[in-house]
This record gives structure tokens, C-alpha cells and sequence, in this order.
């Protein structure tokens, strides 16, 4: 300890502002000082001095400030201080965000049967072990309706080889999912051209702003009637995608596919 001591402690001088050290004479007539260099014997009062000469209190501030009304100790009881633990620790003990710990109270106040104006169904009583009878239970309870609802998405994976290397392409039908948009909308731009279709131009606005699909546009339209339509799907991809009906991607490219 003391060598540690000695080697990490700082040399501090001489200190100013104050009388000069009395030196003591040698054995040939010369002086030699009668202190080691050193204010302080161990190195924690030397920090402190250090920091002191700094001034380093004279700059400190509270590192939060209460908000008005602060009324700590309200989680007073077993569950509520349950619910606190994890509102501050969930999510690797970073902690709900404001927002996640507003969407908390309301799925608690929901379970507890007080929000204003929830309907009252047969569950409404019932507790969480009258629907799951353990965390396992539970669990696998999230995982199959997730897959429930992933299935009726009609989500669709494939196996691509390119170069050798295999990937997993997860994907859904384009035109599928685009007609099922397209019915949810409140509000539909039919045509380039907006109540008709657009004339051809040299512009390049879009993906879509181009001779080949304006001239198809033109000519369904024309052949049938005012409700007719063309659907246009522009896919992109960062990774190369093969495709039965001619359309390809290169990395970093994309390519437009109409029908």
C-alpha cells in the first residue's frame, strides 16, 4: 500500500501564497529542505485537495429537480410495487418509456375493471388464472395467436440460392395485398392523371411515371368504361430477387411490374 501510495500521489510543489519552507543546513555548509515534496501521506486527502483547489464544489447542482405536488411513496401496497418493478425495469432494465408506461395503466386499468365505459363480457370477473393456469400457459397462449394471425396474413416464405448462398425470402402477394388496401382506403388516386389517365411525357416523376404504363392505362380505359383501372406495383429489394415472369432485381436496384 505504501508503494502504491507513493507512486500514484502528485508532487504538489511549492504552495504560494504562503511562507517559504525552512530549510536546514547540510553537514558541508549547504541546505536541504525539510519536507519530502509531498502535502499530503495518503493519496485520498491529496485527491480532495486537489479538488478543493479546484473549486469543483462551487459549480454543483442537484441532478433533478421535484416536479410541483411530489408525492413520493405512492406505490404503497404488494401489487402495486410489483407493477412498479416492472414498469422500471422491463425492457433489459432500461424501463418503460412514458408512452409504454401510459399504455401499462391503461391495460391495468382494464383488468381491474374501472375504466370508464369498458364493456362487461363473460371474462369480466375472471382472473388471470382462470385463463392461463401458469407463465407457460401464457405464453404459448401469445405465440399461437400470433401465428394465427400471421397465417391469415397468408404470409409466404422461399428459399433463394444466388451464388451459391442460400436465403430465406419472407414475403406476401403483392397484388393481394394491394387490392385489400386499396379497399380499406377512404380515398383513391385511380389514374396518373387524376380523373383521367395521364398523357404521355418525357418527365420521370415516379417509378410508374413512364410510356409503357400510360399507354396501357390509356387503352383499358378506353376499351372499357370510367370504372375500370390499372393496378401498378413497384417492388423494391436491397437483396437480389429471381422472378418467374421476368421481372429482376440487382442489389441496389429495382424494377417496376405492372398488370
Amino acid at each position: 500500500m505504501d508503494r502504491v501510495i507513493e507512486v500514484t500521489r502528485t508532487d504538489r510543489g511549492p504552495v504560494y501564497g504562503g511562507p517559504a519552507r525552512k530549510k536546514a543546513r547540510r553537514g558541508k555548509g549547504g541546505s536541504q529542505p525539510t519536507a519530502v515534496g509531498y502535502d499530503y501521506a495518503t493519496l485520498s486527502a491529496d485527491v480532495r485537495q486537489l479538488y478543493e483547489e479546484m473549486h469543483d464544489w462551487d459549480f454543483k447542482a442537484p441532478i433533478l429537480t421535484k416536479r410541483t405536488g411530489c408525492r413520493p411513496g405512492r406505490f404503497d401496497s404488494y401489487r402495486t410495487r410489483m407493477v412498479q418493478r416492472f414498469a422500471l425495469e422491463c425492457g433489459n432494465e432500461a424501463g418503460l418509456s412514458l408512452v409504454d408506461q401510459e399504455g401499462l395503466f391503461n391495460i391495468l386499468d382494464v383488468w381491474d375493471s374501472t375504466r370508464p365505459g369498458q364493456p362487461v363480457d363473460r371474462g369480466h370477473y375472471l382472473g388471470l388464472r382462470d385463463s392461463f393456469r401458469s407463465a407457460n400457459a401464457f405464453k404459448e397462449a401469445l405465440m399461437d395467436d400470433i401465428d394465427d394471425a400471421v397465417e391469415d396474413e397468408k404470409w409466404l416464405k422461399c428459399h433463394l440460392t444466388e451464388g451459391g448462398e442460400t436465403i430465406v425470402d419472407i414475403f406476401r402477394l403483392a397484388l393481394e395485398v394491394a387490392l385489400r388496401r386499396m379497399k380499406a382506403a377512404k380515398r383513391l388516386k385511380l389514374w396518373s392523371g387524376g380523373d383521367r389517365p395521364a398523357p404521355l411525357t418525357t418527365a420521370r416523376e415516379s417509378p410508374m411515371d413512364r410510356d409503357a404504363f400510360r399507354s396501357c392505362e390509356a387503352a383499358v380505359i378506353d376499351e372499357n368504361d370510367d370504372n375500370s383501372f390499372v393496378v401498378a406495383l413497384h417492388a423494391f429489394s436491397d437483396a437480389i430477387q429471381l422472378s418467374s415472369y421476368g421481372g429482376t432485381f440487382e442489389r441496389g436496384h429495382s424494377d417496376a411490374h405492372q398488370w
